[in-house]
């Protein structure tokens, strides 16, 4: 399972923004650390103002750490680790969120399939597709697409309504009444 390797030189609070730029995968049992599998994998993320937020307590946080511990501190740079600095190793990450989300009552999912979840949810709120794709990392559109979201029955009904109101318009509302007096004659 990969996870992203946030570093806090790349955290910049003024102007809202995180850039990843190294991913670490588990391989027979050993972490690496990579640039990722496309060119987009490296790429700056504008952050929401809730997001941002949780991250400056988080940096914070990190601080108070650093100066408690003093010279016993690991200074990995990472954004996310133990209180020691130590970047957490990624199946650790995985099991915490399984663990939260258990609390949580929420159906038992993989951590990556929140990509698709976020993916779909912004397919739903009609997000611009290449906007999509390149905030998740992905160089090509077609592939955010053919990837991650999947037609369901209730979003080919809305593009079927849709495109039937853009080309027959005001004559399907016209076709429905005189159905509806045929049928009441």
């Amino acid at each position: 399972m990969p996870s992203q390797r946030c570093r806090r030189r790349r955290l910049d609070l003024d102007a809202g923004t995180l850039s990843i730029e190294i991913t670490r995968v588990v391989v027979d049992g050993r972490v690496i650390e990579s640039d990722g599998k496309t060119e987009n994998a490296q790429h700056v993320l504008a952050l929401d103002p809730f997001t941002l937020a949780v991250l400056k307590a988080h940096v914070e946080q990190l601080a108070r750490e650093r100066r408690e511990l003093g010279p016993d501190y690991q200074d990995h740079g990472v954004l996310f680790c133990w209180e020691d600095g130590r970047p957490p190793h990624p199946d650790t990450i995985t099991r915490r969120f399984k663990k939260l989300a258990a609390a949580a009552g929420l159906p038992e999912i993989d951590l990556h399939d929140v990509r698709h979840s976020y993916a779909t949810a912004g397919r739903d709120a009609k997000i611009d597709w290449k906007a999509l794709s390149q905030r998740i990392g992905h160089s090509d559109v077609a592939f955010t697409m053919k990837q991650y979201v999947q037609t369901d029955l209730e979003a080919d009904r809305q593009v079927a309504n849709t495109l039937a109101e853009l080309i027959i318009g005001g004559s399907l509302t016209s076709f429905e009444i005189t159905e509806t007096a045929r049928e009441a004659g």
